[in-house]
């Protein structure tokens, strides 16, 4: 269903941080190479063929990923590991926090994008690649549990927080929904229609019940897993221009922050009220004047803050959490 949506609202503020640090996007339509997991003070980003991180109070950058074969076209954390994947199916995997690395190829062509997800106290990397399969990998020992067959390039799968539940996206208008059973397996249960074209990135939010898909035609569509119907269907500022194709989307991880962001080609984020689905703020991050490409967005690990990848820099946007946690009832929790 489309709701109407109100735009005079404000979930993060104006003003925002801005840290010098380049980053680069590898394929005109693969824009999350940006990620926050473990402390709002640091987070990570490709360049050319390394991956860097960052330390926003020390104003401190480090090799994570140091001149690799390969300018990475995706890149993940999550339990621990920092993965970064290739245009020919390369991929390298490192233990945060330790020395430990591997490297490997994984069969097949472009690796669009990687999730980490945590299952009954082991931990998986699946492959998204554009031979129309998700290969799931276990870590640290990169042995192959299972491939997923999909009928189309796959772009993007997100695992949801209680690890039951899957949904992948690649180069139709379709979201396919898996149960993940106790024994591991992935099993489809549903194939829904998003809009027009192409998806090209998923999440779930933090209770697992809810998921959004963002679209090349500028919608970002939600559904909640009760039903088939969408719970809303979204547009982003520049739709419907190509300029406003939905990139990345992203729910808020923690907390009662309760927001759906999403990012467009160039220039413009838009946060969402997760609650109702009817405000929306809309942020110009690139300069005045000129467009810039935006490599992709995340929330930190608490939902206080989010960083937005641009060419030349990331901005850092304080999220008003105070606001955010008063409901219409009055109630402050």
């Amino acid at each position: 269903m489309t709701i109407y949506v109100r735009d005079d609202v404000e979930f993060v503020k104006q003003y925002p941080k801005k840290y010098p640090q380049r980053t680069t996007i590898q394929h005109p339509q693969l824009r999350d190479l940006l990620a926050c997991p473990k402390s709002r003070n640091e987070f990570y980003f490709v360049h050319q063929n390394n991956v860097f991180g960052y330390e926003t109070e020390t104003k401190q950058t480090s090799h994570v990923l140091k001149d690799l074969t390969f300018s990475p076209t995706s890149l993940t954390t999550g339990c621990g590991y920092l993965a970064a994947g290739g245009p020919q199916s390369q991929l390298m995997v490192r233990q945060l926090y330790t020395s430990w690395f591997a490297q490997t190829t994984v069969s097949g062509s472009i690796n669009n994008a990687l999730c980490i997800s945590s299952h009954l106290g082991s931990t998986r990397l699946l492959i998204c690649n554009n031979d129309e399969t998700i290969k799931v990998y276990s870590l640290p020992g990169l042995q192959r549990l299972t491939s997923l067959s999909l009928p189309t390039a796959v772009n993007y799968a997100s695992v949801s927080p209680d690890g039951r539940k899957m949904v992948a996206v690649g180069d139709t208008n379709a979201a396919y929904l898996f149960d993940i059973s106790a024994s591991g397996g992935y099993q489809q249960i549903a194939t829904w229609t998003a809009t027009s074209e192409a998806c090209f990135s998923c999440s779930w939010n933090q209770t697992s019940e809810k998921f959004a898909v963002a679209s090349q035609d500028g919608c970002v569509c939600v559904w909640d897993i009760r039903s088939s119907e969408k719970l809303a269907k979204l547009t982003t500022k520049q739709f419907p221009h190509k300029k406003g194709a939905a990139r990345c989307v992203k729910f808020s991880p923690s907390g009662s922050i309760d927001l759906l962001m999403y990012s467009e080609h160039v220039s413009y984020i838009n946060l969402v009220d997760a609650r109702t689905f009817n405000e929306r703020q809309t942020l110009r991050v690139a300069p005045p004047g000129f467009d810039q490409h935006i490599s992709g967005l995340t929330f930190t690990p608490d939902s206080k803050t989010i960083f937005v990848g641009l060419e030349n820099a990331v901005m850092e946007y304080d999220v008003d959490t105070m606001s955010r946690r008063c409901f219409p009832e009055g109630s402050i929790i």
